[in-house]
């Protein structure tokens, strides 16, 4: 069960339509966006960069700047230090990249996910140290990272961290928050409280292709395909870490897909190829849900330094050997997410769980590099905040995913006297603990969780609802207009009410896929409607409905006269140059004000 509201705006859409020659609908939507200014729909529509932005109002920028220039001047030796995802491995390769091209003594360090985890540790100092490090440079890690930058800064290093992640905090006496920080001699983060930069929902790769661009103009070496090359890979960071695609992140996507045929990096290539997405026209898809895990299980399952090296690779037979491992060990990485995801649905069902707001999991047995994405299964599944903990080498380690109205950060950041390590945002974070301190941390989330029974049943938010009157081609391809679609800006979902199931057809290579054809009856006006997940539900509906009728006579016959409420979005079926619009079905339901008793016959 899911609810479904309808967003609600105070624009006046109708104008907003008239004035730009669009559609009500999109108009509708841009306006469900924030969008209320004909300059910012228009901005919007055409997805090119905003005017340039002063750089120097992110906190620390400039002086981070200065920093390096210095550093590569007087060629002091400088190591990248970033992270075992999508979004680390891409920072670290813009930074390294950008610097040996700026002729740089340049370094980088992938942590292991299993021996090391997340973010800085004391021992990668000392050995730091040991190496002659002069100047250590963090990516998508290091905001909460105090003790390990104080032990940098004892052994002279200077420190620049470039982060994302939300900074810990104290409420002062006056009842104003106050960063935790590290000693760090610059600090890029736009979520710092005192950073005066108009956008903050960077990922790290973001900011890193910022500092990137800037660094090559300040160097006198900026060159318009290499701007290309960083801008694809940060777009791949910024779908793959799950970040809002508005503002700044939507126009790096928007370049990145544009420019992702034709990168000039060699390893992406490679691994487009390997993925068998070579002249496919890659889209924000592709880039979260094909390219994004290959790219992950290289650090799950083995290191992620195999990723930096593929995108920082220059033979192409070299490329192509890495990428097709890259690939296999996501295959690999599958097969270990469905059994323990499984194990885990299993053990929820069996245990008493039943009650508890917040899941708190331990599984030995599953691999520490999956758990996160185990959590993310689960939270879908049951549709609760998540943390699935395993065992780690020396503690306990945990992945965290959350829901709508649940800040898992701020809960978590609550329970800091019992976690040896955390970090993270709103809606994911990581973790590091004793075993023992499992009970006691699921009893105290589980007592602070303000949720209720509403908060927990899935929300489907619609734009608008539609008469079929208003759905064709036209309307299709302006929706197509503002992708890339994602957190922020998800893919536009629409109503229907009382419409009428004409036939149905079973298809698709396991015959689980439903196809309809739908009449709204007060116009005659038909549409095709897809849906990939609803055939249990619609079988379903047949049962209830049709109690004393042969079920599968029915489902034979491809009638089963029904009214229901759809959500939907639009799609455009191209086939043999033909445009039609087609419905794709998010959820479905039987319509409360139609008579849903047709007095189906049985033909003999």
């Amino acid at each position: 069960m899911k609810r479904w509201m309808q967003k609600r705006s105070k624009v006046n859409y109708q104008k907003m339509a008239q004035a730009l020659n669009i559609q009500e609908a999109t108009a509708c939507v841009l306006a469900n966006r924030g969008i209320f200014t004909q300059e910012a729909a228009v901005q919007f529509l055409s997805r090119k960069p905003m005017a340039n932005v002063d750089t120097s109002k992110m906190k620390g920028f400039t002086k981070a700047l200065s920093m390096v220039r210095e550093a590569i001047r007087l060629q002091k030796k400088i190591m990248i230090y970033g992270d075992y995802d999508v979004d680390g491995v891409m920072s670290t390769t813009i930074l390294f990249q950008v610097m040996k091209k700026c002729g740089a003594q340049v370094e980088y360090y992938i942590p292991h996910r299993q021996r090391e985890g997340y973010g800085l540790n004391q021992e990668v100092i000392r050995k730091f140290k040991a190496e002659g490090i002069e100047l250590l440079i963090t990516c998508d890690n290091g905001i909460a990272a105090i003790e390990e930058i104080a032990l940098a800064k004892e052994n002279h290093m200077e420190v620049l961290v470039i982060d994302h992640h939300e900074p810990a905090f104290v409420q002062t006496e006056n009842q104003e928050y106050q960063d935790i920080l590290p000693e760090a001699d610059a600090i890029i983060d736009p979520k710092q409280r005192e950073c005066e930069y108009p956008f903050s929902l960077f990922c790290a790769a973001g900011l890193s292709y910022k500092f990137a661009c800037a660094l090559m103009k300040q160097q006198g070496v900026f060159h318009r395909d290499t701007q290309k090359e960083y801008l694809v890979l940060a777009s791949i960071a910024t779908v793959c870490d799950i970040v809002d695609l508005i503002g700044e992140n939507r126009i790096i996507v928007s370049g990145g897909i544009r420019y992702s045929d034709a990168s000039g990096n060699i390893g992406l290539n490679a691994l487009i190829e390997e993925a068998g997405l070579l002249g496919k026209g890659l889209n924000e898809y592709h880039f979260g849900f094909v390219l994004g895990p290959c790219i992950n299980a290289a650090g799950r399952l083995e290191r992620a330094d195999t990723a930096v090296k593929l995108f920082c690779e220059t033979d192409e037979i070299a490329a192509k050997q890495i990428a097709k491992k890259m690939v296999e060990l996501n295959h690999s990485r599958k097969e270990m997410t469905k059994q323990a995801t499984e194990n885990v649905l299993l053990q929820i069902n069996s245990d008493k769980y039943q009650e508890d707001k917040v899941l708190v999991l331990y599984r030995e047995d599953i691999h520490e590099s999956i758990a996160g994405i185990v959590a993310g299964r689960i939270k879908e599944e049951c549709y609760k905040p998540v943390v699935m903990i395993t065992g780690g080498e020396q503690m306990a380690k945990g992945s965290a995913r959350s829901i709508e109205g649940y800040n898992i950060f701020e809960a978590l950041l609550s329970c800091r006297d019992i976690l040896q390590r955390f970090g993270g945002h709103a809606m994911a974070a990581g973790l590091s603990m004793y075993q023992e301190d499992i009970p006691l941390l699921r009893k105290r989330l589980n007592e602070s969780c303000q949720l209720t029974k509403e908060d927990m049943i899935p929300v489907i938010r619609i734009e608008k609802q539609l008469s079929f009157a208003e759905i064709g081609v036209t309307l299709a391809q302006e929706l197509e207009g503002l992708a890339p679609f994602g957190k922020g800006n998800h893919i536009p979902l629409f109503g229907s009410k009382n419409i009428l199931v004409e036939r149905f057809y079973i298809i698709g290579k396991e015959n689980n896929i439903l196809r309809m054809e739908l009449v709204e009856e007060e116009t005659q006006i038909r549409h095709t409607a897809i849906s990939f997940d609803g055939f249990d539900l619609f079988c379903n509906f047949i049962k209830q409905l049709y109690p004393n009728k042969d079920y599968d006579k029915i489902l034979k016959g491809n009638v089963c006269p029904m009214h229901i409420d759809i959500v939907y979005s639009l799609d455009i079926n191209r086939y043999q140059g033909r445009n039609m619009v087609q419905l794709l079905l998010k959820d479905f339901r039987l319509a409360k004000h139609k008579e849903n008793s047709h007095g189906l016959e049985n033909k003999n």
